[in-house]
């Protein structure tokens, strides 16, 4: 199952709930290096947890600073869990964590029956200081998660972006027959003034994966029938409309997309088959009008998404795959054999979503039933240590 199938998923349990309720950035940001920090007072506190949380979401504004949303570990694995949302802190990347303020709100795992009232699934740290946390609900902190305050948006957030002072949302959800409708929408940053961008409609069985770079956004939704996979771009101001760019793959059933200034990479998966599907990717350096064919990542797993960096770090996450790593812009890719036991767990269909920091740091959340956990790596994918929080 790739992050693509858990975002239909998950889409399609927001829209169980919407009645009663209401993957730039994305790929890493600042580029410090990790030092020791001392332990704090709230350090120390943190060792009093003696219960390991369940890690959904990751996000660090630099390869020292970090934060982890997670939720308590539900008695019955059948069950909902429906605890409010917990959030842990690192300051020295990942030696130590404490825990700092959460929304108010539950924490939604995709493998819950349904989703609880304005909960929230992701987070997204821009800085040491900004942060938003987002699903059914939108919630910013200006502290460093020492508070939070709700930000009113116009319907379930699919999927999030920060770019140029301007917040960007996919808004939108599935039903229960799995035909989803999703709009994208931006908003000045410190403001909840949202207005839809022009062209973004898309109405799908698939959930569109956003990517902005600087004032240009991207969404990308890949299918194999009836329609091309469908490939949009245009200014997150709003000011123009969004037209459709060529895509270099003439089908896919799922999708991959990041964006760092200068680059622009896509890549696209067929139809999948057995735990495997054929796999190609691309590179552009204008913004999506003309591409240059990368090697193709490896058969095993299905994509789901892509995160890279402006030195040309790209990690590949996906269902039932380990996660590819290159770091030469494409031209290659490798597995990490000291993930090996994360991705057995992904091989079985569950996820092992990475994220680049910068070109040597990076963090993986492993989602499973039973194991929720983080990894974190110092020297650009080649070994990883797993990190259970409490």
């Amino acid at each position: 199952m790739s992050r693509r199938f858990f975002g239909f998923l998950a889409t399609a349990l927001l829209a169980l709930t919407a009645c009663s309720a209401p993957a730039a950035v994305h790929a890493g940001a600042a580029r410090t290096s990790a030092r020791s920090a001392p332990a704090t007072p709230a350090a120390h506190s943190a060792a009093r947890h003696s219960q390991p949380v369940d890690v959904l979401s990751a996000s660090f504004a630099s390869s020292s600073v970090g934060w982890a949303l997670a939720q308590p570990q539900c008695a019955g694995q059948g069950e909902p869990c429906k605890a409010t949302a917990l959030m842990r802190k690192t300051t020295d990347g990942g030696r130590t964590w404490f825990s700092v303020a959460a929304p108010s709100v539950p924490a939604a795992f995709v493998f819950q029956p349904s989703q609880p009232p304005n909960s929230v699934s992701r987070i997204l740290f821009t800085s040491s200081r900004d942060g938003w946390a987002y699903g059914l609900s939108l919630w910013h902190t200006t502290d460093g998660s020492a508070s939070w305050q709700r930000v009113p948006v116009p319907g379930p957030v699919a999927d999030f972006a920060v770019t140029g002072g301007r917040l960007v949302a996919v808004i939108g959800a599935c039903d229960t027959v799995g035909s989803c409708a999703f709009r994208g929408y931006s908003a000045p940053a410190g403001t909840d003034h949202w207005a839809p961008l022009p062209g973004t409609a898309i109405r799908s069985t698939e959930v569109p994966l956003l990517a902005v770079s600087g004032g240009t956004g991207f969404l990308v939704e890949g299918t194999l029938e009836p329609q091309q996979p469908l490939l949009l771009s245009g200014p997150v101001t709003g000011s123009a409309r969004w037209r459709a760019l060529s895509m270099p793959c003439p089908a896919s059933w799922s999708d991959a997309i990041a964006a760092v200034p200068g680059s622009l990479f896509l890549g696209c998966g067929s139809e999948p088959g057995a735990g495997n599907q054929q796999k190609s990717a691309y590179l552009s350096a204008d913004g999506g009008r003309t591409w240059h064919r990368l090697a193709s990542p490896p058969f095993g797993g299905y994509l789901g998404a892509a995160t890279m960096t402006s030195g040309g770090t790209i990690f590949l996450s996906g269902g039932r795959m380990d996660l590819y790593i290159s770091r030469d812009r494409g031209r290659s890719w490798q597995r990490s054999p000291s993930l090996a036991d994360a991705a057995g767990l992904a091989d079985a269909g569950f996820e092992l979503v990475g994220t680049t920091v910068t070109d040597a740091f990076g963090v993986a959340v492993q989602q499973d039933v039973f194991t929720r956990q983080l990894w974190l790596t110092g020297d650009g994918g080649r070994h990883w240590a797993a990190i259970t929080l409490h």
